[in-house]
């Protein structure tokens, strides 16, 4: 984990107000569970955990993601002297939270399901140090705190009580805790926060135990925080730390293998090494989501344009593109995709010619090219990087994640209530 910090902080651009540093990336649960085989497995004993647990989530007030689908993260600390972790980047959330000292007992000697899984190369940068030695004996029940990093409050000379508890449901698991108040800062940066109210969680699913990163910074709107947190990056507008009411996401091409850097990160300003200096500004139909109007979408000889079009969300944390069934479907026939029921997902030959998926937005076609939305996943068949969203009420009926962002750049205007999307250079 170490490593992963010191790789994620080395590219760091600071001008006036304006900073840019690197977004770490590693393949979703899913994608490392295709690459071992064990996806099929996996899948069963998901839903099996997700029906009993069906009426929980209908009556849950809390934004419902999955946190097994994230794959971008960047390092932050938290407290006086900083203390270090990776979260995972998600603007379809608001929330900042990280496991708390108690979480786990406290016992920093044990690790997680994941680090004992990991070939010990990749533990080494995904899991801590103590985790990564053959030796490792871990039970399959081991708590999901036990290969994290926890905060420690009574070592931070800043930290401040809130007092207000805090329950977040994902698909993956519940998130318990209480609240506190510290200085937040993006790692080895002056890009800070002072008084940031964050989550400390005191009790974790167990899935969250198969993914290495320590929590999630949401960077949604305020509207949409459990407790009414305010989200970092609105507290940097708010305290006059940024040139710009701007953050911007560059997500970069990924390859057939895992690699760390994501992309960029730019907060206070634009990109302007990863993307072009024109931007298409679409306004925004809700502050809660990155939300806007999506008129239309079109591949090959398919063509849907409802008369009201649907709502769809910019979103960093689902690794592929949600929509609706028939869509999904009718999108995966033109390309060529085949949905196996036992993994949950499409796939679709490496090398096949497909065409551009087209998007029509506020007025403007957005072509995404197949090296966007058809993704390796180890020795085989390649993934096709939609799944079925079922929205409903709250929800968007889209949720467009990386696969679009990596086709363009996206311009978060905090101020303005606005989303552009530029070119990528």
């Amino acid at each position: 984990m170490k490593t992963l910090i010191a790789l994620l902080v080395t590219l760091f651009i600071a001008s006036a107000e304006i900073h840019q540093f690197q977004i770490g990336y590693r393949p979703n649960l899913r994608q490392l569970l295709q690459a071992q085989g064990k996806l099929a497995e996996y899948e069963k004993e998901r839903n099996e955990v997700l029906s009993k647990k069906g009426v929980q989530l209908a009556q849950s007030s809390s934004p419902i993601i999955d946190y097994e689908d994230m794959a971008y993260m960047v390092p932050i600390s938290l407290g006086t002297p900083p203390q270090n972790f990776v979260l995972f980047i998600d603007s379809g959330s608001s929330n900042l939270w990280v496991p708390d000292v108690t979480c786990a007992g406290g016992k920093d000697a044990t690790c997680g399901s994941y680090c004992k899984s990991t070939p010990y190369d990749a533990c080494l940068t995904f899991c801590q140090e103590e985790c990564c030695t053959k030796s490792v004996k871990v039970s399959a029940k081991a708590d999901a705190c036990q290969s994290k990093h926890r905060f420690n409050s009574s070592l931070s000379s800043s930290y401040v009580s809130d007092g207000q508890k805090f329950d977040m449901t994902y698909n993956t698991g519940e998130v318990k805790g209480f609240f506190g108040v510290d200085t937040f800062c993006f790692t080895n940066t002056s890009v800070c926060v002072n008084g940031q109210q964050f989550g400390q969680a005191t009790t974790i699913g167990e899935a969250f135990g198969k993914q290495p990163e320590d929590g999630i910074i949401g960077l949604g709107w305020p509207a949409l925080a459990v407790n009414q947190q305010t989200p970092p990056m609105f507290n940097l507008l708010n305290q006059g730390k940024l040139d710009l009411p701007y953050f911007v996401v560059y997500l970069a091409e990924i390859g057939p293998t895992s690699q760390i850097n994501g992309g960029a990160f730019t907060v206070g300003g634009l990109d302007t090494t990863n993307c072009d200096a024109n931007v298409d500004w679409v306004p925004l139909t809700s502050r809660t989501f990155w939300q806007f109007k999506l008129s239309g979408v079109s591949s090959g000889s398919y063509t849907q344009t409802p008369s009201s079009g649907w709502q769809a969300a910019a979103d960093t944390a689902a690794s592929f593109i949600g929509a609706p069934k028939s869509v999904v479907t009718s999108l995966a026939k033109v390309i060529g995709a085949t949905y196996v029921p036992l993994t949950g997902a499409f796939f679709i030959d490496c090398d096949a010619v497909t065409p551009d998926i087209v998007f029509t937005i506020n007025g403007k076609t957005y072509n995404m090219p197949s090296s966007s939305f058809v993704v390796s996943a180890g020795p085989g068949p390649c993934m096709f990087a939609f799944y079925e969203l079922s929205a409903g009420g709250f929800y968007p009926s889209w949720m467009l994640g990386p696969p679009f962002m990596r086709a363009f750049c996206h311009v978060h205007d905090m101020q303005n209530g606005r989303l552009g999307l530029a070119n990528i250079k």
